[in-house]
């Protein structure tokens, strides 16, 4: 079978168990990976299993040179032979610039001449688990994506205003992650100022800006044009969930969010992890890795921005979050956190609840539901994970129109069902959508709807067209039923 690409983020020489645990792992942060293994049997089995895979010795020179590793992130050296495995190191470590490199002790004997060669890791015993292979791997960038963003900060002229743009009516996870952006350029004599289109929707949201005391810039229409440097923070592509004109060209990119398929970003720092939970995870790492000071204010946002998106560890969560958490709690002025907080529903949140409920429609264990116009859009997941309670439910949509636009949120506790996917395929032609695999959103643009003038009729159009997209991306035949 023929390499397809000519670029691969990772490569993993030897597909044995420890290779195949870790495929499996590396596949969900959709980035491309080739398997290379000695066994035609493997080889075969892997591409049953929908992994690029190629047959070959790694103990071989002409192999070694036959493998698209110019611009590999990292290479995983995993076979079970440590003679191939020295022949793979020395390879790949003569490489100019070397990927990271992970390779596999097959004892304690040969841990040490792994890194005399040149490993940036060395796994073992040979029974370690796929998930501290990535935890070293996730370590390593992140360290890396801190420093390659300060040095790019450091190169900007200061007379260059940064615009950082968040998404459109943002969240705390959205506004903490920019403020944090904002302190490291002003840490290194930068101007920047947090810019965002739409409304503060949420209560809680527009609490956490006021307390927090955080400058914000309102837009509605373009970025204006003192800014020379613009910043994505928790989201990654122009026009797509914010209002940015689609030809923008954005400078830094920072989310936690997957990149929509088959789009591709010529900026000048780019950092997307779908592996964690929230940005300001990722930017609670890099202040980490920096041995940046952390100010009480900036932890304490950066932390609930953490708890919000990962809705209090309880969903989307991975060790990573825990861990940024816990790095910031020690900072946090917990007086201040407390005033954030509060578990109270504005009258429109319930308003919307209560519209969800009784408009709910249900097919076996995926729940529908229309909301009508609203105005704050934040309480359409509010909606949604209450509904998720509800017992026999497993999935849920809700959505509703907010100007000229329907506005989606979506909820999963299958275990077979990737919601962040299926948004994706069932309104990404048509809108903006994406997520992760409990929780994604979606904005459609009204479009043709537009023109209706009777808000019965649009409503009604707007619902069977979501309907229609939404059953056929889960392979649900026909029309579910209210109950």
């Amino acid at each position: 079978m023929p390499v397809h690409r000519q670029k691969y983020s990772y490569l993993i020489l030897g597909g044995g168990s420890i290779g195949v645990a870790l495929a499996r792992e590396l596949a969900k942060s959709s980035k491309e990976l080739l398997i290379v293994d000695s066994d035609p049997a493997r080889v075969e089995a892997l591409r049953e299993q929908d992994y690029e895979a190629i047959e070959g010795d790694i103990g071989s020179q002409a192999t070694l040179k036959g493998l698209p590793l110019k611009g590999a992130e990292c290479v995983f050296i995993l076979s079970y032979s440590h003679a191939a495995n020295m022949k793979a190191l020395e390879y790949v470590k003569s490489l100019s610039p070397p990927p990271l490199i992970m390779a596999r002790a097959l004892d304690v004997l040969t841990i040490d001449e792994l890194y005399r060669a040149g490993a940036d890791v060395v796994l073992h015993p040979p029974t370690i688990v796929a998930e501290e292979a990535l935890g070293e791997l996730q370590k390593m960038e992140l360290r890396g994506a801190a420093w390659q963003l300060m040095s790019y900060l450091k190169s900007l002229d200061p007379s260059q205003r940064m615009a950082i743009i968040v998404h459109d009516n943002p969240d705390s996870d959205a506004f903490a992650s920019a403020l944090c952006l904002k302190t490291m350029a002003e840490s290194l004599g930068k101007s920047a100022d947090i810019l965002y289109y739409g409304i503060i929707g949420h209560h809680e949201t527009r609490a956490f800006v006021n307390l927090l005391d955080i400058p914000l810039v309102h837009i509605t229409d373009g970025v204006p044009k003192e800014y020379g440097v613009i910043a994505l923070v928790d989201c990654n592509t122009p026009g797509k969930n914010n209002s940015l004109p689609p030809d923008t060209h954005v400078n830094i990119v920072i989310d936690h969010h997957q990149l929509p398929e088959g789009v591709e970003l010529d900026a000048e720092f780019v950092d997307i992890r779908p592996d964690v939970g929230a940005t300001s995870t990722m930017m609670a790492r890099y202040l980490q890795e920096l041995d940046f000071e952390v100010s009480s204010t900036l932890a304490t946002a950066l932390l609930y921005g953490i708890r919000t998106d990962t809705g209090e560890f309880k969903r989307n969560t991975s060790a990573t979050d825990l861990n940024a958490a816990a790095y910031l709690y020690g900072f946090v002025d917990q007086d201040l956190l407390a005033q954030i907080e509060t578990p109270s529903m504005s009258p429109e949140a319930m308003d919307v609840l209560g519209v969800a409920i009784r408009n709910k429609k249900i097919e076996g264990s995926y729940l529908i539901s229309n909301v009508g116009f609203i105005h704050d859009r934040d309480t359409l997941p509010q909606a949604a994970d209450y509904l998720l309670k509800l017992e026999g439910i497993s999935t849920v949509l809700v959505f509703g129109i907010i100007d000229d636009r329907i506005v989606i949120s979506a909820r999963s506790k299958d275990i077979r069902v990737n919601i962040g996917d299926v948004v994706q395929k069932a309104f990404g032609d048509i809108g903006s959508a994406g997520g992760h695999h409990k929780t994604a959103a979606a904005q459609i643009p009204l479009g043709l709807f537009s023109g209706v003038k009777d808000r019965a009729i649009l409503l009604k159009l707007a619902e069977e067209a979501v309907t229609r997209r939404f059953l056929s991306a889960v392979g649900i035949e026909g029309e579910v039923e209210a109950r």
